[in-house]
């Protein structure tokens, strides 16, 4: 019953939301597991690929998610955060927030802007958009390549607690909370669909260097065809 009202939600949202004649790109979207860190790896990758195109045409889109969506909704970062922060709620709870929640119209007005702005920077082209989503509601784009970065969760684990100061047990509820919030996100915009079937590449971040992983990207992006190999 709960997958029937996610699909059914998703796809009101992409009716909304998805225009099927803008298809531009390119676009490299950069999903990680909680704990992982894709920072440097993505001004590495901004670098190579602005070198290699010989002008800064590439950017990286992170917070500017954040910041165009609270524009156009006239609010604060905060209040567009709450998007990914999303709790599981049952069919019930979310057919009764439907009828009698303010809050659940400005989530939905919320989660359509912010899968606009997503999808606006991807159309756009020559953007390397981390997380957010961004693999999903760009999946329809021919020009793209969607990468995950993920890791054991042991060795996730122990970054966490020596980037956050945490201790093991706080490091991995923290690990476990970021997860859940991301899944509950991801189904609000496609339903529940396999993580493996959204991922043109998965690297593993304890097996790879920054730098490694940059020209692992480069390379299948050559692959693709989405940039040239000269």
């Amino acid at each position: 019953m709960k997958d029937v009202f996610y699909e059914y939600m998703s796809k009101r949202l992409k009716e909304e939301t998805f225009n099927p004649n803008r298809k531009t790109g390119p676009v490299i979207t950069i999903s990680r597991a909680a704990g992982c860190s894709v920072k440097n790896l993505s001004h590495l990758l901004l670098n190579q690929l602005n070198t290699k195109l010989g002008a800064q045409k590439w950017e990286v889109i992170s917070k500017e998610i954040l910041n165009e969506s609270a524009r156009h909704m006239n609010v604060d970062k905060e209040t567009v955060q709450t998007v990914f922060d999303m709790k599981e709620r049952s069919v019930l709870e979310d057919v009764v927030r439907a009828f009698v929640s303010r809050d659940y119209h400005l989530e939905r007005k919320l989660l359509n802007t912010v899968v606009n702005v997503i999808y606006s920077f991807a159309v756009d082209g020559y953007k390397i958009i981390i997380g957010r989503g961004s693999n999903t509601i760009c999946a329809n784009i021919d020009h793209s390549l969607h990468i995950r970065i993920d890791a054991p969760v042991e060795w996730r684990v122990q970054a966490v607690m020596k980037e956050q100061d945490l201790s093991r047990e706080s490091a991995l509820s923290y690990i476990n909370h970021s997860e859940a919030n991301r899944r509950n996100f991801r189904r609000m915009i496609r339903g529940n669909v396999s993580q493996g079937d959204e991922f043109d590449l998965v690297i593993s971040q304890n097996k790879f260097e920054d730098e490694e992983m940059a020209e692992l990207i480069v390379n299948a992006l050559k692959i693709k065809r989405i940039i040239s190999d000269v």
